[in-house]
């Protein structure tokens, strides 16, 4: 009797990953708009050349994204943004993980995961900040340590629109003389509401200049895990950024420059959000951190928001935000991430309490 050999199965070919090049571009752009939509492929193409090419951090051979293929078909792409990071006392090339896609009929099949590795293996530091929880639960699988979520500080300016959008207007109008004596109870905004004596806040109405360097120089040592703040990066991330636009105030005591703060507003669920974007001073300078979120406070009453917003797990200027009336809600932002560095152990992600990582960092403020 003949035996008959089964068929065997077609020999795939190895999928290799590598800098996204030129000629990629056409059939990604297709893949995105396939999986995304058109409208965030028109949102994408907007902010591609500010956050890709000209990120000061760009490394000369070209962005840091990174394409899946086989057989010369290309299956998918991840793509990251590139920041210097400060580990305690140690700068590491780091970057923050922004878009990942893979095409639909090879999702859930690993080339997320190799294009996940593929990235952690080029930098010292891979980030990964707002995760949707398919990314979050695969950065668990490949055993990312798991920080997050980052803590979520608010505070209420405008209690009557909050309550309005809950209760319709009458009640709210009706309800808002408890809920100010409740918040200015449990919640109370305390301080001077007026600068310290020595302390100025200004509106910063020219580029990010060589004072913001010696500010990062000056102020950055206290911090376990910060992204660098210097000045080139902050010009880049709030001033050439083409698709919205920040309100920004510095502090000086005197003549030096001694924190800032980056603001805006936004709508969510019909009630105007103020969101501190970024600030950033010594966290041992008690009168510059109060002085700027009095400021923010102003700025949001001006603007007419009902309450502002911020992150950081650093308990420094956790104080001073519950000092000025803020209090923690549940945060939406999960933060993971991997460090290849020999001068760590567990209990440094253990103890997040000097670690500031807020709005502003990766790519969380995106094209509305």
């Amino acid at each position: 009797m003949t035996s008959i050999k089964p068929p065997t199965a077609p020999h795939r070919a190895e999928i290799v990953i590598g800098r996204r090049r030129p000629e990629d571009r056409e059939v990604l752009d297709r893949m995105y708009a396939e999986i995304f939509g058109a409208k965030a492929l028109a949102a994408s193409r907007e902010r591609w050349e500010w956050q890709y090419d000209n990120n000061p951090h760009c490394p000369p051979e070209g962005p840091e994204i990174w394409v899946a293929k086989e057989d010369g078909e290309v299956l998918g792409q991840y793509a990251s943004m590139p920041v210097r990071l400060k580990v305690k006392d140690a700068m590491l090339r780091a970057s923050w993980g922004m878009d990942v896609m893979v095409k639909p009929n090879l999702q859930k099949k690993g080339v997320g995961c190799k294009l996940f590795r593929y990235w952690d293996e080029q930098v010292e530091a891979s980030l990964g900040l707002g995760l949707s929880w398919a990314s979050y639960m695969l950065f668990r699988k490949i055993g990312w340590q798991d920080v997050g979520p980052v803590p979520c500080y608010t505070r209420v300016l405008d209690s009557q629109a909050l309550l309005s959008r809950r209760l319709g207007p009458l009640p709210a109008k009706i309800v808002t003389p408890l809920a100010r004596a409740y918040l200015g109870l449990v919640h109370p905004a305390r301080g001077a509401f007026r600068p310290p004596e020595g302390v100025k806040v200004v509106p910063l109405e020219e580029p990010f200049g060589e004072p913001f360097d010696r500010l990062w120089e000056k102020a950055s040592p206290p911090y376990d895990f910060i992204a660098e703040r210097k000045s080139r990066y902050l010009e880049w991330k709030y001033h050439e950024v083409p698709y919205v636009s920040y309100d920004i105030y510095q502090a000086f005591r005197d003549k030096d420059l001694a924190g800032y703060v980056v603001l805006r507003d936004t709508e969510k669920n019909g009630v105007k959000l103020g969101l501190l974007i970024d600030w950033f001073a010594h966290p041992g300078d008690i009168a510059v951190l109060e002085a700027l979120l009095d400021r923010a406070a102003d700025w949001g009453r001006e603007k007419g928001v009902a309450r502002l917003q911020t992150f950081t797990f650093d308990e420094r200027l956790a104080g001073r935000l519950q000092y000025k009336g803020f209090f923690k809600i549940k945060s939406p932002m999960q933060f993971c991430l991997k460090i290849h560095s020999d001068h760590l152990d567990a209990s440094f992600f253990g103890d997040t309490s000097r670690w500031h990582v807020t709005f502003g960092d990766s790519d969380q403020d995106r094209h509305p």
